[in-house]
């Protein structure tokens, strides 16, 4: 009889138990854009949104840029991080201007560029983003608990900043920065002087989630229905005595 009531309590926590599922990260590491450039590798993200589908959408200054180096055929002073690849974002009013100053315009009074990069699915700590950021460039990168900056989370300030020993404008990434922060974020900002910050390799780290309307399993359900037969049996037996 203990043996029975055991299984069956076995089996109805089988039956039960939510199903959760340890969700993948969705990582950018924005080489995706190379198909939406213009001749001088140039796009902005928040114009095409090229990542819409993995559920990233940016806004405001953020532009996806190729390197000159290797046989990337870019316009930019940068080696990607990680060494490998072709293309970054670069925080930028607009990166045509230096290329094509005859044709575009950028305002003498314009505000110090910033872009903001929404996730909808909520990211936590954990997630991480590879960064350049060049000396004096006063970066900011604000973390929000709602899409579009709204409902401010954390705020993370003196991040490491440095020139490149080397020819290029951008290198030296050093390891990935990874945000601690409590809670669930739904959308970061990143603010700084112009064409002084870079990033790759951004890495959204989603909150475990159960899985809605999952059915047990019928190995499961069938031993649960023997279990509570064989208990029902039982205590008729017993009665019976």
């Amino acid at each position: 009889m203990r043996a029975t009531s055991k299984l069956l309590a076995i089996a109805l926590a089988a039956l039960v138990q939510p199903a959760f599922a340890a969700l993948e990260p969705v990582v950018v590491d924005f080489e995706r854009i190379s198909l939406e450039m213009d001749e001088d590798g140039i796009v902005s993200l928040a114009s095409m949104n090229p990542y819409a589908d993995l559920g990233v959408e940016f806004s405001g200054n953020a532009w996806g840029v190729l390197s000159m180096t290797g046989n990337c055929g870019g316009a930019f002073s940068f080696v990607p991080a990680g060494g490998s690849g072709c293309a970054a974002l670069l925080l930028s009013n607009d990166p045509r201007a230096k290329l094509n100053p005859a044709t575009i315009i950028v305002a003498a009074n314009s505000l110090p560029p910033s872009f903001t990069i929404n996730f909808a699915q909520g990211f936590i700590a954990g997630s991480s983003l590879a960064y350049k950021a060049l000396e004096d460039s006063g970066v900011v990168i604000e973390l929000f608990s709602e899409v579009d900056g709204v409902g401010s989370l954390s705020k993370l300030t003196g991040l490491s900043e440095s020139n490149c020993s080397g020819s290029a404008t951008f290198c030296d990434w050093g390891k990935p920065l990874e945000l601690n922060f409590a809670g669930i974020a739904k959308s970061m900002k990143i603010s700084g002087v112009d064409e002084a910050f870079m990033l790759d390799n951004l890495s959204f780290v989603r909150q475990e989630a159960t899985v809605p309307g999952q059915l047990p399993e019928p190995a499961s359900l069938a031993l649960a229905l023997s279990a509570l037969g064989v208990l029902g049996w039982s205590r008729k037996r017993a009665a019976a005595r």
